[in-house]
Parts: C-alpha cells; structure tokens; sequence
C-alpha cells in the first residue's frame, strides 16, 4: 500500500479496534467513583493497593511507543515533585509487557539519560488492560496519554491530556476545583463520541451476526451524523467483501457508496483495491473495480502513483496486456520516493509474466 493510499488504510486500521472496544455500556465521568486500581506489575514507586480518603492522585496512561507519551514524562515528574508533599501520587500505566517496559526504561532518550531516571513518579504496566478498560474505555478516551485526576473523596475530577493538567491539579489539590462545571464541559465534549460508539457497537453487533442491511443502515446514520466518519463506509465494504455471501448486495453497496463520494479520489481509490487485493474476497468484480478506479485517476488527472499502480493491478488481475503500461506510469510518478522499487518490482513481475506467455 502506497502513498495516499496507505493514509486511508492507516485510518481503516484504526476502526476496528475502535469498534471492537464499543463492547460495553459501562461509562465513566467526571464526578464518579473512580474505578479500582487493579494492576499486574508495580515498576517504580510504591504500590497503591487502594486510593485513600484525603489524598490526590493521577491515572496517566501512555506507551513506550508513544512520542507524546514520552514528550510529557518530564513535566509530569515536576508536577509530582512539586505536590510530593501535598499527598499526590501520579501512576503512569502502561497496557504493555513488563519485558518491553524494563527495556525501555533502560534506554536513553536524546539527552543520554536512562529514561527510568527521567521518570520520576510512580509508573506500572497492565498487560490484560483490565484498568485500561475500567478507565479509558469507560470514560471513551481512545488516545494516550490521557490522564484522570482523582480526588480526595476518590472521585473522578478531570480527564484530559497530562500537559493540560496543571490547572486543574493545583486547583483539586488546594480545595478550588468546581467539580460540577467540570462535568458538563466534559460531557459536551464527549458527547458525540459517545454517540458514535454506540452506532460502532451496532455496526459490530449487525457485522457479527451477518445483518448486512442492519450494518449499512447503522453507517449511514452514523455518516448522517458526522460526515467525517464516512470512511466507516470503506471499512463495512472490506468486511462485506471477505464474509457477505450475497456478492450481489456486497457490490450493490459498494456502487451506492461509490456514488456517494465520487469526488473523493482516495475513497474510491481504496475500495478498488479492497475488491481486488483482499485475499478472502467471495467474488471480485473487476468492472466495479476499474470503475472507481478509473475515476480516481481522474480525479488525480493521473499523477498519483499509488492510483495508478491500482488501475494497473485491476488490469493485471482482468488478464488485460494493458497492465503493464499502467504500471509504467505509477513507476513514473512514484520516482525518487520511497514507493519507487517497490512499485518497480510489481513492474517486472508483470513483465516477466507476459514474456511466460
């Protein structure tokens, strides 16, 4: 996958975990009792069994792999030394492996110091995500590093990313915070996303049990909705192409959503290559696929490379000589990228296979 390509496939990839974590209704908000602390392997600081009355603490979550995760572990170790003697405990928890946490807390970042000594606040790991669920699913956070203040009657204060918690932190901490106004700021925020978890959950649910008009229907409000998530649309298209039996509803869909956005060069371009790359696809229709294909490259007045090389795969997989021209072209436009050799080699593949025959 290439180019603008791979940007749409990126986001795809992202939808599906999003789905599958819609599983529940448990929620969690400003103003609850936060949830229990029940975590696998303690890393550094003293192991909090239980929040205790009178005491501030803070649940951030983060990854070794997150860039911003790591950008944000400095001020979180002033914070912490700035209200050590305030009763604040701030938690950094992580849902990888001990083994990959122990590593990276033995590497060096750009300043050449172990990051172990760069953290200075108490941090543990949570392989079976158990409090990942309990919190960041609960209160529908699904990007790290979040953090969620808790306080001294072990309620939940404020939520949010852990460089915009000083405010609030001196405030809980010093008896200033409105608890109240909190609550319905953050419910106006996340108030969408709650809706749209529950159109995930249906889509889910309908996917699972082979509902497909229940699933379409479900996406299309969800688009209704929000016209941002039309890419929910490509991804029940994937779906329907490697397990709907009815081929068919699947390319009747497929067209409808087509239709849809026949100016969105990069959507077009990715169900093209869903129906003829998705290896457990029931039935490949190369006419619907050259279509959408074939618009794309003209709405890229034929310059973009990833499209290209898609038009090309149609015709190769059609058993149409042309194949090999198209795939010249994506070379073409691919030159001097990081695509180059690869859409290259697909090149002499096809070109070795017409000298076979």
């Amino acid at each position: 996958m290439l180019f603008s390509r791979t940007a749409i496939a990126g986001v795809l990839a992202l939808l599906i975990p999003t789905v599958c974590m819609a599983g529940d209704d448990e929620t969690l908000t400003i103003g609850d009792k936060a949830p229990d602390i029940d975590i696998a392997h303690w890393l550094k600081g003293d192991q909090v069994k239980a929040f205790e009355d009178g005491k501030v603490y803070v649940m951030e979550f983060w990854a070794t792999w997150c860039g911003p995760c790591r950008a944000s572990m400095p001020h979180i170790s002033e914070l912490q030394e700035k209200y050590k003697d305030y009763d604040v405990t701030v938690i950094g928890v992580s849902d990888e492996d001990l083994q990959t946490v122990v590593k990276f807390l033995c590497e060096t970042g750009k300043e050449e110091t172990l990051w172990n000594d760069k953290i200075q606040y108490t941090l543990a790991t949570d392989p079976d995500r158990s409090v990942y669920k309990s919190y960041m699913k609960a209160a529908a956070q699904r990007g790290i590093p979040t953090a969620f203040i808790v306080g001294k009657d072990q309620r939940i204060e404020w939520i949010g990313h852990p460089m915009g918690m000083d405010e609030p932190l001196d405030d809980v901490v010093r008896d200033n915070w409105d608890r109240e106004v909190a609550k319905v700021k953050f419910e106006e925020q996340i108030a969408k996303t709650r809706e749209m978890m529950k159109y995930q959950r249906r889509i889910k649910e309908a996917t699972d049990e082979g509902d497909w008009d229940g699933a379409i229907k479900a996406v299309n409000e969800l688009t209704e909705i929000n016209e941002s998530h039309f890419q929910y649309k490509a991804s029940l298209f994937r779906s329907m192409l490697i397990k709907c039996e009815d081929t068919s509803r699947t390319y009747g869909f497929g067209r409808e959503i087509a239709k849809s956005h026949w100016d969105e060069a990069m959507f077009l371009n990715q169900i093209a290559w869903f129906t003829v790359d998705e290896k457990e696809v029931k039935k490949r229709d190369f006419k619907f696929a050259l279509e959408t294909a074939l618009r794309a490259n003209e709405l890229t007045e034929g310059k973009d490379a990833a499209i290209l090389d898609t038009v090309a795969r149609v015709y190769y997989e059609s058993g149409v000589a042309s194949a090999i021209n198209w795939q010249k072209k994506a070379v073409k436009h691919a030159e001097e990228t990081p695509f180059e050799e690869e859409l290259k080699k697909t090149l002499e593949k096809y070109e070795a296979e017409a000298e076979d025959n």
